[in-house]
């Protein structure tokens, strides 16, 4: 028998964070003056929140 395989939360994770963080690039883009390095800046900044929020549940879940 196989067992089938649990969907990992942190992909999931990652991809909402990066998603998120390039609408706000776009949506902030023509504000700031530079569409092409805000949305960079967003896309920087939503992998390191989902980084950060991958490895802030993962720390909780191991007591």
């Amino acid at each position: 028998m196989s067992r089938k395989a649990k969907p990992d939360p942190a992909k999931g994770t990652y991809a909402l964070c990066i998603s998120m963080g390039m609408i706000l690039g776009l949506g902030l883009g023509p504000i700031l003056g530079g569409v092409l390095v805000s949305v960079t800046a967003g896309l920087i900044l939503g992998t390191v929140a989902g980084y950060f929020f991958t490895h802030l549940k993962r720390k909780k879940h191991k007591h």
